[in-house]
C-alpha cells in the first residue's frame, strides 16, 4: 500500500487548504496510507545555514525528511500570497531539500517523488499562481509533477457544517487527479507503510 504525505501551506486555523486537505485525506483513507503534514507545528526556524548544525533542528530535520523519504508521492495544498507560496511552504522545503548538500547520509527526498499540487482561495482565481510557482519549485526540486491540479475558487461558498459539498464536475475532476497520483505513486517504488501521523 502506498503512503502519501499531504503537506499544507497555511497555519491558519480555520485555512481553507487544511480543510480542502482532510477532505481528500477522507477520499484517499480506503486506498492507501495518510500522513498529514502540519509544518506550522514542526517549530522550525527561518532557514539559515547558521543554524544547520543546531541540535535541536537536526532532530526535527531528520525525523522530517524521513518522512518525505518514506512517503510514496506528496499532496500540497498552499493558499497564494502575493501569487507566490507561503513563507511556511517555502521555509519547510528550503530545510527539507538542504540536508542532502549537508549530511552524506541524505538523499534528495524530492527527487523523481510524484506531486500533486491544489490550492483552495476565497477568490475566482482557485490559486492559479501559486500552483504554477509551486509547479516551478518542485520541479527544480527534481520531482514528478503531475499535469493535473485541484484549484478550488470561492471555497467559502462550498463550505458546508458537514464540510466541503463540491458539485459533480468538481468531484471527477479531484478523483481523477488523486487516481493519476496513486498510480504514479505504486510505480514510484519507494513505498514504506509507517504509522500514520500526524503532527
Amino acid at each position: 500500500m502506498s503512503t502519501l504525505l499531504l503537506i499544507s501551506g497555511s497555519q491558519r486555523r480555520e485555512s481553507w487548504n487544511s480543510r480542502l486537505l482532510d477532505h481528500l485525506a477522507f477520499s484517499l483513507q480506503w486506498q492507501c496510507a495518510v500522513d498529514l503534514l502540519d509544518p506550522a507545528s514542526l517549530g522550525l526556524p527561518l532557514f539559515d545555514q547558521d543554524l544547520e548544525s543546531d541540535a535541536s533542528v537536526r532532530k526535527t530535520l531528520d525525523g522530517l525528511h524521513q518522512r518525505f523519504e518514506h512517503c510514496s508521492a506528496i499532496i500540497v495544498a498552499c493558499p497564494e500570497y502575493n501569487g507566490q507560496a507561503t513563507p511556511l511552504l517555502k521555509n519547510t522545503i528550503d530545510w527539507v531539500s538542504r540536508l542532502a548538500h549537508t549530511d552524506a547520509r541524505f538523499g534528495n527526498p524530492f527527487l523523481n517523488k510524484p506531486v500533486l499540487l491544489c490550492s483552495a482561495s476565497t477568490g475566482s482565481s482557485g490559486g492559479a499562481l501559486v500552483i504554477q510557482n509551486l509547479r516551478a519549485l518542485f520541479g527544480y526540486l527534481g520531482a514528478a509533477v503531475l499535469g493535473p491540479s485541484i484549484g478550488i475558487a470561492r471555497a467559502a461558498d462550498q463550505w458546508t457544517s458537514d464540510g466541503f459539498q463540491f458539485d459533480g464536475a468538481t468531484e471527477r475532476q479531484m478523483e481523477a487527479a488523486l487516481s493519476t497520483l496513486l498510480q504514479c505513486a505504486e510505480q514510484h517504488g519507494q513505498c514504506v507503510k509507517p504509522e500514520t501521523q500526524s503532527v
